[in-house]
């Protein structure tokens, strides 16, 4: 296994680590801290070079909002058509139906629950929840559902169970079983058993959690203290708008382009990029006929106002989080690009390597610090490329002492997964937060427990079995 000596660069990469996670947990902005760690961190990089620091903690977040405009750019497009769907009353004809399912917050959830994991096998995470977010959500909000235990659903079901097993294009298991070389029917029979537990106990805790929030949000709801809903609320129940012919064959049209969508992203088998490049252009293009046809000789005018709001309410979510991000791409393979040298691995790895490299060997501890290493990679918001660092480190370590290394990867794998998917608010939950209204940190915080429990279990479960 590869051998580390910490710099000051790295302590400074986990002090501000911390930092940022005390000020989640304090309720406080974590974009101060952040920033302060980049250029810092960034100036330690630079072995004391101002100009060397400055340009890292630029090119860090300019590489940061590089790597999320495709997340920018699919909030923006889903604006600006549920805008205009909502001027022409299009929402409320396209949500009828469901309304008789999401009667109250007990029956949103299971419905959500049922619909959010098969879709989000077959479409990947971000479309899946773009999908669901904008046709289910909005009812269930308004039905009474907590719009946080609606977003702890979409990230905690919608990316973190269902891509850390991938049953159906099993694209997770063949990744890690690239940066491993074991073969992928080994590393997705081992998943199963550890996935199983880690999925059941994050439910039966997020479970617990929920009726809690439940219970706070009916009582804001009686007190009347509900105004972090009203994007929902007030276009489900206040607006009155007189719907036309034209308004009830778009509602028709509309989930039929969205499911010609579906299966064009089956067929061509599109994920990630690709199949979000299909929604949003979809989705821009699907605003602009609207628009001709509802708003006529004012469609120039109103198309643009929309797309305007679109943005606007996309770099609002996505602003602080892409200067946050720039610190966490410090951590992972990113950081190449941004100091310049291709020899150069991020800092998170090299914190994993050392902690291996000073705990004790069994099987529990090679479980554990396989599942802590790939969450800490997870940091950078994307739980794919911290799998190879957990699994590296499974690999090292489980073959010394005789252990099945596929179950040891396969934890590394969950982890990285549900990490990235629900406890990162610079990640996948600034996508899922939008779709809510949500502050992507506080579905941080309420994740926490409920991830930490499962992924805690997992690792015994994965013990014994390895």
């Amino acid at each position: 296994m590869q051998h580390v000596v910490l710099s000051l660069a790295d302590g400074l990469y986990l002090f501000f680590i911390i930092v940022t996670f005390v000020c989640l947990a304090t309720r406080r902005d974590a974009l101060l801290p952040t920033l302060i760690g980049l250029f810092l961190t960034g100036l330690a990089l630079k072995e004391g070079n101002l100009l060397g620091g400055v340009l890292v903690t630029y090119k860090a977040i300019l590489l940061a909002g590089t790597d999320l405009l495709n997340m920018i750019m699919i909030i923006a497009s889903i604006t600006t058509l549920t805008k205009v769907m909502a001027d022409m009353g299009v929402d409320q004809i396209m949500v009828a139906p469901a309304k008789k399912l999401l009667q109250n917050p007990l029956k949103s959830f299971i419905v959500l629950s049922i619909v959010i994991l098969p879709i989000s096998w077959v479409l990947r995470a971000t479309p899946a929840v773009v999908l669901i977010g904008t046709l289910l959500v909005p009812t269930a909000i308004v039905s009474g559902m907590s719009p946080v235990v609606a977003g702890l659903l979409l990230s905690i079901l919608g990316k973190g169970v269902a891509l850390s097993s991938d049953f159906l294009s099993q694209g997770t298991p063949a990744f890690t079983a690239k940066a491993t070389k074991l073969p992928v029917g080994d590393v997705f029979s081992a998943s199963i058993p550890i996935w199983a537990t880690v999925s059941i106990v994050t439910m039966i805790c997020l479970c617990i959690v929920a009726r809690k929030i439940q219970k706070q949000e009916n009582i804001k709801r009686l007190s009347g203290d509900d105004l972090h809903i009203d994007a929902y609320r007030e276009a489900a129940t206040t607006k009155a708008i007189e719907v036309t012919p034209v308004a009830k064959l778009m509602a028709i049209i509309i989930p039929l382009v969205i499911l010609a969508d579906i299966i064009t992203m089956v067929v061509y088998k599109l994920s990630g990029d690709d199949a979000m490049a299909l929604m949003g252009g979809t989705f821009y293009l699907v605003s602009a006929l609207c628009g001709i046809i509802h708003y006529k000789g004012k469609s120039f005018e109103k198309v643009m106002e929309h797309a305007r709001a679109g943005w606007m309410f996309a770099i609002k979510v996505f602003g602080p989080i892409i200067i946050i991000s720039g610190f966490f791409w410090l951590g992972g393979q990113s950081l190449k690009t941004i100091v310049g040298d291709p020899n150069m691995q991020g800092l998170a790895f090299h914190w994993g390597y050392f902690t291996a490299e000073h705990m004790p060997i069994n099987k529990f501890m090679v479980a554990l610090l396989a599942t802590v290493t790939s969450g800490l990679g997870a940091l950078d918001g994307s739980g794919y490329a911290a799998i190879p660092i957990g699994a590296s480190i499974a690999m090292a370590l489980g073959q010394p002492i005789g252990a099945n290394v596929t179950y040891l990867v396969a934890m590394a794998q969950i982890s990285a997964i549900f990490v990235g998917a629900t406890l990162v608010p610079w990640g996948f939950l600034a996508i899922t937060g939008s779709v809510v209204k949500i502050d992507p940190q506080e579905l941080a915080r309420k994740s926490f427990i409920p991830v930490m429990v499962g992924l805690l279990v997992g690792v015994i479960v994965t013990a014994f079995l390895a």
